[in-house]
């Protein structure tokens, strides 16, 4: 029988594959081994333009998620102290709430003008007094807050990464 899992981890527990470097079942994405390798030949105004594209495009596809979420569960993202849509009658006005979150999540640098609800801002305000939320419901808002986080530092990283190897060529 072939298990792939199995025979591949056989490579780094057998003396020949810990000691062969080119034993690994790594193999990065044709379409961004291209870029990468573009990057580093390509003039500085195209790099800096292609980083603003990739940016943008990742703040939109964010954005997107962010807003409906928000639509979906409003008390779960909190907007000038209101909850996400209360402050406006327009889809445009949640649609930028949502770019805002989105940016400043990416980047990390977290303003505090719209971020994710926590537990004091979670007030009695449905029936009965009770929670119309309650903060369990917010869990997957704050788990994509934390992915885009983590991509935005990776993204960061990749980007330093390739402007300083593009200053080492020069």
């Amino acid at each position: 029988m072939n298990f792939p899992f199995v025979n591949s981890c056989a490579k780094w527990w057998s003396p020949e594959g810990y000691n062969n470097p080119d034993a690994h079942n790594y193999r990065p994405g044709h379409l961004l081994f291209m870029y990468i390798n573009w990057t580093f030949t390509g003039m500085w105004s195209e790099v800096i333009l292609t980083f603003m594209i990739i940016y943008f495009v990742l703040m939109l596809i964010f954005t997107l998620f962010l807003w409906v979420a928000g639509n979906a569960q409003p008390a779960c993202i909190v907007a000038a102290g209101a909850p996400f849509g209360d402050n406006d009658t327009e889809d445009a006005t949640r649609f930028s709430d949502a770019f805002a979150l989105s940016w400043t999540t990416f980047t990390t640098v977290g303003y505090g003008m719209i971020y994710t609800a926590v537990g004091g801002d979670f007030q009695p305000n449905g029936p009965g007094g009770k929670l119309e939320t309650e903060p369990h419901h917010c869990s997957w808002v704050v788990t994509l807050c934390t992915i885009e986080a983590f991509l935005g530092l990776l993204y960061a990283g990749m980007c330093a990464a390739i402007l300083f190897g593009k200053v080492n060529r020069v």
